[in-house]
């Protein structure tokens, strides 16, 4: 390939070559790697990622080092040192965490570049004409977080000599190569994504000690035995206000007989009466403010409650007015609710007044919402569950709302 060339069949045909090179090399990454969907841009310097697994190239990168390698296999070294990268921010979660520090995107960047780099791979090469950032260009410990290198660069700004973007899988900004080609992207959802980072995570975690740099080991093992605690308190909170709920609207009747009457004969005995069956509203939050990781946490989180309640669930989309509200029974029918509507403002006192005027009225209002909303100054005639996505979301206030009317729901 001449320095020149960058068909990009050619060009394609090498990053599959180089792909397959990595997964014979480091089989634990092939579920992250085989569920990449690539795509070719000039407006990115190397290599990009995005939080779906969709991994960018510029094919003419990808051509100079080709061409500047010293045979095929030096070139596919380098190359998949590139794939091993790009998938290491999307596993290590690293969009999520930048949104939850609110870091800027070009240092957040180089902080999780550090992060990733330090990590000797075996048949894994960093391209010489595209050398990245190591802790030791810094005078930096090497096996830290994001976090810790990224509080450092905060301090050290006249340290940093060199633009970094790799798009929103690495800091959660979507950026202008990633719409350029989005009626070809890949949409998958958080269920699918926690699927692959805990596939990888159990392989490196079976795999040979002796070949697996420490910091990935730890990342493994914290992946595997990580617990959504957010579930059960969610769960138990949502049981406690159903049942709440119910007991409002069950009362005694004399529209049907008692069936005990004979015992109570000559006196009419009323009956209890009412419907016993859950009646969840949801109330997602579908604001200009929710990212994409935020409403498929959200359907992830209605899906639970599908499963635990076996109960039919109404949602109402919400920005600055409730949009209409759709009944869903079943799981399959989530993936109507991909595309929910909203995009303006943030409101949710809206679709909780909407719930309110629900026929019959629910048992339980839980509100989806990354917490960027004006909070309701009252509390309502039947239980309202604030499930804030994101450790960071501000919190109802304190009065009226106690802290066992909210969950901190954490972003998969």
């Amino acid at each position: 390939m001449s320095s020149n060339d960058s068909n990009p069949k050619e060009i394609k045909a090498l990053l599959r070559f180089a792909r397959a090179y990595c997964a014979e090399q480091l089989p634990w990454f092939s579920p992250a790697l085989f569920r990449c969907k690539i795509h070719l841009s000039e407006q990115i310097v190397v290599a990009a990622i995005d939080y779906h697994f969709n991994i960018y190239f510029n094919p003419k990168a990808i051509a100079t080092i080709d061409i500047s390698s010293s045979n095929r296999m030096d070139a596919l070294s380098q190359i998949g040192f590139l794939w091993i990268h790009e998938i290491s921010h999307v596993l290590r979660d690293h969009s999520t965490r930048a949104k939850e520090l609110n870091a800027a995107a070009e240092s957040w960047n180089i902080a999780a570049d550090l992060e990733i780099n330090d990590g000797q791979w075996s048949g894994l090469k960093m391209p010489e004409a595209f050398p990245g950032l190591h802790p030791r260009k810094y005078g930096l410990p090497t096996g830290q977080l994001s976090e810790y290198y990224y509080k450092w660069l905060k301090k050290h700004a006249d340290r940093i000599d060199r633009s970094i973007d790799e798009g929103s899988g690495v800091h959660g900004k979507i950026r202008p190569w990633e719409l350029e080609q989005k009626d070809e992207v890949q949409q998958l959802g958080v269920t699918e994504i926690d699927l692959v980072r805990k596939s990888v995570a159990q392989a490196i975690s079976e795999a040979n000690i002796g070949t697996i740099p420490g910091s990935w080991k730890k990342w493994a093992i914290k992946v595997i035995r990580s617990k959504v605690d957010w579930r059960k308190k969610l769960s138990h909170r949502l049981k406690r206000s159903i049942a709440i709920g119910l007991g409002q609207k069950l009362d005694y009747s004399f529209r049907r007989p008692n069936r005990r009457q004979a015992v109570y004969y000559t006196i009419l005995a009323p009956t209890l009466s009412g419907k016993l069956q859950a009646n969840i509203a949801c109330v997602v939050d579908t604001s200009g403010s929710m990212q994409a990781v935020h409403l498929n946490q959200a359907l992830a989180e209605i899906k639970a409650i599908l499963q635990a309640f076996n109960s039919p669930i109404t949602i109402i989309p919400c920005d600055t007015r409730a949009h209409k509200a759709s009944q869903i029974s079943f799981e399959q029918e989530l993936f109507s609710l991909k595309k929910l509507p909203g995009g303006g403002g943030t409101d949710m006192r809206v679709g909780i007044d909407a719930a309110m005027q629900l026929d019959p009225l629910p048992d339980t209002i839980l509100v989806l919402t990354d917490g960027y909303t004006p909070y309701p100054m009252q509390v309502y005639s039947i239980p309202i569950i604030f499930a804030l996505l994101g450790k960071a979301a501000p919190i109802p206030p304190n009065p009226p709302w106690r802290a066992d009317t909210y969950v901190h729901i954490e972003l998969i």
